[in-house]
């Protein structure tokens, strides 16, 4: 609650501020939306209504002293005005001055005065209040019907414990003020789930960025290295690693292009451009030669069909291009990369192992480091199909540290002997949904 709300939280008992969501707003009657939004006309209203009887029974009894009986009916409109910010106090005051109105008798009730500060006190508080209010409004006219008979000697109008227009007024603030209480409760959930569904949706643009930019990256790094290197003795390998690099360096601008696009357009489409793009991929075989171009020796086995679920697919293809990346961006001079797709019995596991060796940043795409988004992105991908990820060295002593994604020998071997080469590992396995394998 900001410190500049002095009625103690408004928008939460429903006396002023409209309600935050269109949808909830517009249940309402458009006299009642029209109201909470213009506050001060309700006000004026509710003066009118209070103060336009009594101005005419003055002009026809003309009670004496007229002045007195002017100034009680202008001294009550004054204090309607401020029933909003403090009702109690102009509880008391109308209370007051209807017992000095000659107006009326002594002892008699202002019936809709009090119904109306009545509700503005039932629409704010708890029924300790409420009830102590509605005592306060019987007490004082009695008190004042009791001390006018005592001075003056004359019959005074005691007023009864049960006012059924007060009652009324009552039981509709404590009804808006439940309204407006599960108004709120309402609003707040569906800003939470608003909330979480950014942090969501910010979390997958993240791992869609990240899947472009670090293969891409890393592949054109490898790319122009190779080309680099074999430029004065292989020209026409160098030649297509560069048209290669041209090919992969479009494709990640097309890509970047597409994301940015359905930022433009918004959430929805967003949305169901993520979930969709799996149409969009290319076939894994065009993948492997990429990296095949790159420098890796992968071969790919496909055994049993993946099922037409685009998000599958992605996902699929996702965790193959980030785990290359990290082969090519981490392990030196491998020899064997085996890409391995096997779909059978309502599961689908996708494996990578690779046999290189060397210490961190040492693969031919190490300047393109990244700092862990790649396996976060791929344990979330697999938890979207209640999967799991397994990330690790292959069997065999040594391998690469998993916090660095670099490859370290034991140091058992003696020097100058071969190191060994036991390579590293990384298999998801997902689990395939009904309509998805059927």
């Amino acid at each position: 609650m900001s410190g500049g709300d002095r009625t103690g939280g408004v928008r939460a008992r429903g006396l002023e501020a409209p309600s935050a969501v269109p949808g909830l707003r517009s249940r309402r009657p458009r006299i009642v939306r029209r109201l909470a939004d213009r506050p001060r006309i309700g006000d004026a209203l509710v003066i009118l209504a209070c103060t336009v009887p009594m101005g005419f029974a003055i002009y026809f009894l003309r009670p004496q002293p007229l002045w007195l009986a002017c100034a009680s009916v202008a001294g009550v409109a004054v204090a309607l005005w401020w029933r909003r910010r403090h009702p109690y106090l102009v509880l008391v005051a109308v209370m007051l001055l209807a017992s000095v109105n000659p107006v009326l008798t002594p002892g008699d009730f202002p019936v809709f005065e009090n119904a109306f500060v009545m509700y503005t006190i039932a629409a704010r508080d708890r029924w300790p209040r409420v009830l102590a209010a509605y005592a306060a409004s019987i007490a004082i006219p009695a008190c004042a019907g009791i001390a006018s008979t005592l001075l003056t000697g004359r019959e005074a109008a005691i007023t009864g414990l049960v006012q059924p227009v007060t009652i009324a007024a009552v039981a509709i603030g404590i009804a808006v003020r439940a309204s407006a209480a599960r108004r709120e409760a309402l609003e707040s959930a569906i800003a939470l789930r608003e909330e979480r569904a950014a942090l969501a949706e910010r979390a997958r643009i993240t791992a869609e960025m990240h899947d472009v930019v670090a293969h891409s990256v890393t592949v054109m790094i490898a790319l122009a290295g190779g080309a680099r290197v074999g430029w004065e003795k292989h020209p026409e390998r160098a030649r297509a690693a560069l048209e290669q690099l041209g090919a992969v360096g479009a494709q990640a601008l097309e890509e970047m292009q597409r994301i940015l696009r359905v930022l433009r357009d918004g959430d929805r489409d967003l949305d169901a451009a993520l979930e969709t793009s799996g149409y969009n991929l290319p076939p894994l075989e065009d993948l492997v030669e990429v990296f095949r171009v790159a420098g890796l020796p992968v071969s790919l086995r496909l055994q049993g069909e993946v099922p037409p679920d685009p998000a599958l697919q992605t996902t699929v293809y996702r965790v193959v291009q980030e785990a290359l990346t990290n082969v090519l961006r981490h392990a030196a001079d491998p020899t064997r990369v085996e890409v391995e797709v096997v779909c059978r019995d309502g599961e689908l596991a996708v494996s990578v192992t690779d046999d290189g060796t060397g210490g961190p940043g040492a693969g031919a795409g190490a300047g393109a480091a990244g700092a862990g988004v790649g396996l976060r992105a791929m344990r979330e991908r697999a938890n979207a199909f209640c999967g799991s990820l397994e990330a690790g060295p292959a069997a065999g002593p040594g391998a690469r540290g998993p916090g660095s994604g670099g490859r370290a020998g034991d140091g058992s071997g003696s020097p100058g002997s071969a190191p060994p080469r036991p390579g590293w590992r990384t298999r998801v396995s997902l689990q395939l949904r009904a309509e998805a394998s059927a």
